[in-house]
């Protein structure tokens, strides 16, 4: 547990200073305080609409809980509602009861998140940080780890990479994760890392003759963040396209149903593959040079790939 709990404060850390506008909202799941365990809070969210359920204490001491329901803002990236409780309902093994509800038990609520997965949740006569709380991934890198399907958008030229991520790996440059694009494990190579600089994780996989990179945040299941290819041996340009993606397997998943390493790769040409890359990097190139941060960013996941 220690470990974890280690684990999920260099998680916190890698977030704490993101933009505040969240493309499809904050991280759904368990928040807590990880200085304040003993109590936490499940958020979630369909379209604009926010639940949170805060499990917390009277002041006795006994376990009690509310629920909040509101608007979550995606200006402002902010939730506010009241803390609302229940009484008199169906206890376990028991026939139903309906329960009464108690309008603004505890006074209001207000959340101000400030990346997808850490925030300050405001209450009556105070505050507390709360975090998603991260409790199967034992490290900062691990998260990269499982199957993702990500895509970004150049005007039009739509590019896509589904990409395996299952072993850490590391050099004289350091650790990384090493994976490669599903059904081409010896031709598209993929390599992915967190730059404690940038606060981002990276992403570079290797198709045909050139390179996809993703500069990117993410939580536990989505991505968000920038795009770019360019040619094997060029650099980056431009300031990068949106790119999203999903985690679709966990590291589990991936473990057993590669658990017989794939030797060799499935047949296809690369024309297509690299015309579309090449017209999204003609694209780029009006842009002018990207941030020199983010190129050199793209330049040691190279070397990490250099020695694959």
């Amino acid at each position: 547990m220690k470990r974890l709990l280690a684990a999920l404060c260099l998680y916190v850390i890698a977030f704490a200073a993101q933009a505040a506008v969240l493309t499809g909202g904050p991280t759904r799941g368990l928040w807590w305080n990880p200085n304040e365990s003993g109590r936490g809070f499940n958020i979630e969210m369909q379209d604009d609409v926010m639940i949170v359920t805060s499990f917390v204490y009277a002041p006795g001491g006994a376990a009690t809980w509310f629920i909040s329901a509101g608007r979550y803002n995606f200006a402002t990236s902010t939730f506010s509602a009241t803390f609302d409780a229940n009484t008199g309902g169906q206890c376990i093994g028991c026939p139903y009861v309906r329960p009464q509800g108690i309008a603004n038990a505890a006074g209001p609520l207000r959340i101000e998140f400030d990346s997808y997965v850490t925030g300050t949740l405001y209450y009556q006569g105070g505050s507390t940080r709360i975090a998603k709380q991260v409790y199967a991934y034992d490290g900062t890198l691990a998260i990269l780890r499982g199957s993702f399907a990500l895509t970004y958008n150049n005007n039009g030229n739509v590019i896509g990479d589904w990409l395996v991520f299952r072993t850490y790996e590391s050099n004289a440059n350091g650790p990384y994760v090493a994976g490669y694009f599903d059904g081409f494990p010896t031709s598209r190579i993929a390599v992915a890392l967190y730059d404690q600089a940038l606060r981002k994780f990276g992403i570079l996989v290797r198709v045909g003759a050139y390179y996809d990179f993703y500069l990117i945040d993410m939580d536990d299941q989505r991505v968000f963040g920038l795009g770019w290819s360019y040619p094997v041996g060029g650099s980056l340009s431009g300031s990068g396209s949106p790119a999203y993606g999903t985690r679709m397997k966990t590291p589990k998943e991936v473990n057993a149903e590669y658990a017989q390493p794939l030797l060799q790769d499935m047949t296809e040409a690369t024309a297509d593959t690299d015309a579309a890359r090449a017209a999204s990097f003609a694209q780029a190139k009006r842009g002018g040079p990207a941030d020199e941060a983010v190129a050199a960013f793209a330049r040691t996941l190279e070397m990490r790939m250099s020695l694959q």
